[in-house]
């Protein structure tokens, strides 16, 4: 059964034209338990690499086609008493995502943000209200999750400088240690139009959020 939350401002839609969610239903999702995901995502195997070329092979028609309006472009929007801050846009550029733990090279257009408390005095950082908030949006329209951690070795492999250079990874940005390798969680929407990849990646006190539309 599809639960509500308090996020309203993340569904599916531009960060410019987000509606207003009903107050009634924010309060009675805000005394929900915020420590655990409501849904557990389907986690899809990267497959194995291929020989000659050393990439990891990834079928994308395992992802079923969604039938729900996604809205437009970057799609999500911070969550309440969240925004985002730093964002950073492109027509075209290739980004790394881990499908089962295993970087991926991805082209596309791309926006990504890090993530702030708006009010830190009132609450720290909570990461676990933050991905259950985008878990369940983009699971509800369809979407499925990909990847719950990166591999160690995955950064060596593709090479330090090039994930860097692509920006918006808590694992290059704050550094890779057991934290920011174990939270990073892609998801993918698949349209009838399109691919929507996106990856969440926290650090301790915070977190970002990759997308990119092929």
């Amino acid at each position: 059964m599809k639960k509500q939350f308090t996020f309203c401002s993340i569904l599916m839609m531009s960060v410019f034209s987000i509606a207003a969610c009903n107050t009634e239903s924010k309060k009675e999702v805000e005394r929900e338990d915020s420590t655990s995901l409501n849904k557990p995502g389907i986690v899809v195997s990267a497959g194995t690499e291929n020989s000659d070329t050393g990439k990891v092979a990834f079928d994308i028609a395992k992802i079923p086609v969604t039938s729900k309006e996604i809205g437009s472009f970057p799609y999500l929007s911070a969550p309440v008493e969240y925004k985002f801050n730093d964002i950073s846009r492109s027509d075209l550029k290739t980004v790394h995502f881990a499908v089962d733990g295993k970087l991926i090279p991805l082209e596309g257009k791309t926006y990504s943000s890090n993530i702030y408390k708006i009010q830190e005095s009132e609450s720290p950082f909570n990461m676990q209200v933050v991905q259950r908030a985008y878990h369940n949006a983009i699971t509800d329209f369809g979407g499925v999750q990909v990847s719950t951690m990166l591999l160690p070795g995955q950064i060596e492999k593709i090479g330090k400088k090039i994930l860097e250079d692509e920006g918006d990874h808590a694992y290059t940005i704050i550094g890779a240690n057991d934290y920011t390798l174990k939270h990073v969680n892609t998801y993918v929407i698949r349209t009838t139009k399109t691919e929507v990849w996106i990856e969440l990646s926290f650090y301790q006190n915070g977190g970002y959020i990759y997308i990119l539309e092929k």
